[in-house]
């Protein structure tokens, strides 16, 4: 077989663009090392490839911007916003059998047969439809193309894109692209690397039927940063595109309701391992919810709860392996109206970045609980921690202990100056302790004050009787009113006798002098005696003269010498 080398690549441009060979029947031979190389290529070495090809074909005549070779038609710099005049190619009537598209805009464009039609091809079958070096961007393949075989989309700029309508499609190509899964320039939430859109939109490549036909998906790579320098900035960066399609899934099926789940900014890297991985923030604001999420999706390392009514930590206890890799926490303005959950949690353990739970209803500021959990996180400079805008509890029990916890931790507790005590205006961390336990009412020393008085008033009161009783001989009130309480004597019965004796009473100190008391007249005054009452007895009739009291008892008389 006499192989020649055709006019047209004479011009050296073509020939290292596609580095082919007509043999002497006319058929086109391409050299497949090009091809599945390209894959490899920068973008500088794709420019070298394609340019010179593209120079050629623009020094031709025909304002077409495609030529046609044997079975392969080669079309440059196609702009979707300056589509070609109708028939500007018809003139080629090309029925090749593959086609390559080099430095194309083809943003928003719908590649299907009448695309196709346009560029001077007449041929009933497309086996392979090649694009380099152009812009791809929400671009529809299908629709007409039933026969196409295989997808050549390696070498060009690419976005997310809609899935293919190729029924018929035996492989697509996808490698030596920079996939933008990671665009820090789309919208996204703070402290979020990138939002999801893109794995959303390219989701349909995990599908069963194009998982078979994506040929080169372990090469098939996400750039993050074009910038980036560093080996351990390189590990991450290679990153597959289909790593990055589950992960998506995975986060997406474990989203809470609602909430918005991104690719998180900022991780801390411990291994290898933690740089390889993706990691999520969860962002739940404004969204009036009542409780922490049930579930997170796993990896997560931040979640935003501010701006809602959440009244419960409960959540975060018992090692809940859904917060086992939480960094950062924001519970701003919210209803928590304590910390219980924090002990026995991820967070105690771990010692989080961030923990914000100002403008809450929180009073106790629980240090033993946060104590773990600082002292773990005073490890990383970044730590930061927020506690005011809550009601704190001070008092003479719980302010030293405070302010020595403040003080201590006041490299990681940010807002230290602004916690202030629910009953005064004080800031809690310069609240002086003397003055506020001085200051502050005791009880019990009223009592003990009171019980002071009283028992020396009872002093006062027993000095005076025992001297009144020694120079007048009158008993106490107390003493003199004993009789009423006899149990079993109604008052009726001793009331008249009792009344008996006073006068007697009176009637012997009225007499100027002592009574004898074998006359059984009763006490003088100024005797120092009583009179008792008792039983009758035979020694009590013998000794004293007597009287009746109340209840049948008889009266007797009793010196002090």
């Amino acid at each position: 077989m006499r192989t020649i080398t055709i006019d047209f690549l004479s011009v050296f441009g073509l020939m290292i663009a596609y580095n082919t060979v007509i043999a002497d029947d006319g058929v086109m031979i391409e050299n497949d090392f090009f091809r599945d190389t390209l894959d490899t290529f920068d973008d500088d070495t794709v420019d070298n490839v394609t340019e010179p090809a593209c120079d050629i074909i623009a020094t031709n005549p025909n304002p077409c911007p495609c030529q046609c070779l044997s079975d392969s038609l080669i079309c440059c710099n196609l702009d979707n916003t300056s589509p070609l005049p109708k028939g500007q190619c018809d003139s080629y009537n090309c029925s090749a059998t593959e086609i390559t598209l080099l430095n194309c805009q083809l943003h928003s464009t719908v590649i299907n047969r009448q695309f196709i039609l346009s560029l001077g091809w007449r041929q009933s079958r497309l086996r392979t439809l090649r694009l380099r070096n152009c812009s791809i961007s929400d671009t529809t393949f299908g629709s007409g193309l039933e026969g196409l075989r295989v997808l050549d989309l390696r070498g060009n700029k690419v976005d997310a894109f809609r899935e293919p309508e190729l029924e018929m499609l035996d492989s697509i190509y996808l490698s030596g692209n920079n996939w933008p899964c990671i665009d820090p320039s789309k919208e996204k939430r703070f402290r979020s690397k990138s939002n999801l859109i893109f794995g959303e939109k390219m989701s349909w490549l995990l599908d069963m039927y194009w998982n078979e036909r994506w040929i080169d998906r372990k090469l098939t790579f996400c750039n993050l940063d074009d910038h980036l320098q560093s080996v351990e900035e390189e590990i991450v960066k290679k990153h597959s595109v289909e790593s990055f399609l589950q992960f998506t899934k995975k986060t997406n099926s474990t989203c809470p309701a609602l909430c918005d789940c991104e690719v998180a900014d900022e991780t801390i890297k411990f291994t290898l391992e933690d740089m390889s991985k993706y990691k999520v923030n969860v962002v739940c604001t404004d969204l009036g919810l009542t409780s922490l999420p049930s579930r997170l999706p796993p990896d997560t390392i931040y979640l935003n709860m501010a701006n809602n009514q959440v009244s419960s930590l409960d959540l975060l206890s018992n090692l809940n392996p859904d917060y086992k890799s939480i960094e950062r926490l924001i519970l701003t303005n919210n209803s928590l109206k304590s910390m219980q959950g924090l002990e026995n949690s991820w967070l105690q353990r771990n010692g989080p970045v961030l923990l914000d739970v100002r403008d809450n209803f929180i009073t106790q500021l629980d240090t033993s609980a946060l104590e773990s959990m600082l002292s773990k996180a005073s490890i990383n400079t970044e730590s930061n921690y927020f506690f005011a805008g809550n009601p704190w509890s001070c008092n003479c029990q719980n302010i030293k202990t405070i302010q020595e916890f403040l003080e201590k931790y006041s490299s990681l507790i940010m807002d230290t100056e602004h916690m202030h005590c629910s009953d005064c205006e004080c800031t809690l961390l310069h609240l002086d302790y003397k003055e506020m336990c001085t200051k502050d009412h005791d009880y019990m020393i009223w009592v003990i004050l009171v019980e002071a008085i009283l028992l020396v008033a009872i002093m006062l009161k027993l000095t005076w009787d025992c001297v009144r009783y020694r120079r007048t001989g009158h008993l106490p009130w107390v003493a003199r009113h004993l009789c009423w309480s006899l149990p079993g004597v109604s008052r009726e019965r001793w009331m008249p006798q009792l009344s008996n004796m006073f006068a007697w009473s009176e009637h012997a100190s009225g007499q100027g002098g002592s009574v004898d008391p074998d006359q059984g007249e009763g006490v003088a005054k100024g005797s120092s005696g009583y009179i008792t009452c008792s039983g009758n007895t035979s020694h009590s009739s013998k000794t004293l003269p007597s009287r009746t009291c109340p209840g049948g008892k008889e009266s007797s008389v009793v010196r002090f010498l």
